[in-house]
């Protein structure tokens, strides 16, 4: 693919547009620095902040990495390669970033710890049959059987006969003593308590007032200033700019020459206003001022305002409940109640019973008589499960032992 690396202008000067040097170091290839092979460790080589151990002594590297070298791979061997690997023994690091805050970036390596890899499962089993949760049962409900029996269950009336008990009362009567009470109130109150007084407006006894413009009878007139402008006729001749690549050495130089348009043609000035007026300019006139004619007044203050006082909306108020006094003893008349205070006699009815037929309403049942009792047995037969759906499940007991046999690093 063709570069441009120059640019020559049509002043014949020569400028470069790429950085040869980062291109040089490029074309270079990837190096790669051994920064620490295992032997006695010289921390200046070594990515700074990357610990090793020599002879049970850690030390720690210094060299920054706006220090290292430009597209190199340094090389620190690792602490945790395998004896006798010789392929991959080695941790690498690249410096990354912006110059003046580069940091080291650690590439890697291809090592892995299979210390805790399940290789193997060994499985030693112990089992049992259960009933499984797909199981399913009929329960078949007793048959519940009575009969009499002369020495054992519970005993129970055979047979008799049976009647209907009727009551009646009479003669209940009760004479109540009886008296008047009336109701009187008293005490009763309104207390104010916050008392938020609010001065209130009421009125307005001397606004002050301004005079305005109702309309205008004359007006002053000026004449705009005026200036001229050039005015283009014809728009002069185009650009010669070329543009072509070099040959040989020159072979990534673009090479600019021509120059630029020729002056535009002007024509007859165009007269415009500039913006001012004056009385003696040459533009149309325009109104500069004008002469008052009716006018009226408006309220421009309300002065001082009428006032009273009233009760705000934050005051509070205690209402004192009235006391209410009964008496007994009052005459009869309105708002006087005529209530009972006792009983003065109370006749006891006379309870009459009678055993009849009849179930009418109000009436009891009662055993007249008893012939015979028994006792009443009850005997149950026929209960029962069935297994239906016989899901039998076998099961690891407690005793089954499991060994892991895991991989070695």
């Amino acid at each position: 693919m063709a570069e441009i690396s120059k640019i020559t202008l049509p002043s014949g000067n020569t400028y470069d547009i790429k950085d040869a040097t980062a291109r040089q170091m490029i074309s270079g290839g990837v190096s790669f620095v051994i920064a620490w092979d295992g032997g006695v460790p010289t921390v200046a080589n070594i990515p700074a902040g990357i610990k090793v151990v020599y002879n049970g002594t850690t030390y720690t590297g210094t060299l920054d990495a706006d220090d290292a070298q430009a597209g190199a791979f340094y090389l620190v061997k690792s602490a945790t390669t395998p004896s006798g690997e010789t392929s991959d023994i080695y941790d690498e690091y690249v410096p990354v970033g912006t110059t003046g805050s580069k940091t080291w970036e650690k590439i890697g390596d291809t090592q892995v710890d299979l210390s805790d890899v399940v290789t193997g499962v060994s499985l030693t089993k112990q089992t049992d049959t259960v009933i499984g949760s797909d199981a399913t049962f009929t329960v078949t409900q007793p048959t519940i059987t009575l009969a009499e029996d002369s020495s054992t269950g519970v005993t129970f009336v055979r047979g008799g006969t049976s009647k209907y008990m009727a009551a009646s009362a009479s003669g209940t009567a009760v004479t109540p003593t009886t008296t008047n009470i009336k109701a009187t109130a008293s005490g009763a109150s309104t207390a104010w308590n916050s008392k938020d007084s609010v001065t209130a407006v009421t009125g307005y006894s001397n606004p002050s007032t301004d005079t305005f413009v109702k309309s205008v009878s004359a007006e002053t007139n000026k004449n705009l200033v005026t200036t001229t402008v050039p005015n283009v006729t014809a728009a002069g001749s185009a650009s010669t700019w070329n543009f072509a690549m070099g040959s040989g050495d020159a072979s990534e130089t673009l090479i600019i020459s021509g120059g630029n348009s020729t002056a535009p043609t002007l024509g007859t000035a165009i007269t415009v206003a500039t913006g001012a007026t004056s009385t003696s300019g040459t533009g149309d006139a325009v109104v500069t001022g004008v002469t008052i004619g009716s006018s009226a007044s408006a309220i421009t203050g309300l002065g001082t305002p009428d006032t009273d006082t009233v009760i705000g909306a934050d005051s509070t108020f205690t209402i004192t409940q009235p006391t209410i006094a009964l008496a007994t003893g009052a005459t009869a008349g309105t708002g006087v109640v005529s209530v009972a205070t006792g009983i003065s006699s109370v006749t006891q009815p006379t309870i009459s019973l009678s055993a009849e037929d009849s179930t009418a309403t109000g009436r009891a049942q009662f055993i007249q008589s008893v012939d015979t009792s028994k006792k009443l047995k009850g005997t149950a037969s026929g209960a029962g499960v069935a297994w239906n759906n016989k899901d039998q499940v076998t099961v690891l007991t407690d005793s089954t032992d499991v060994n892991v046999t895991k991989g070695n690093a």
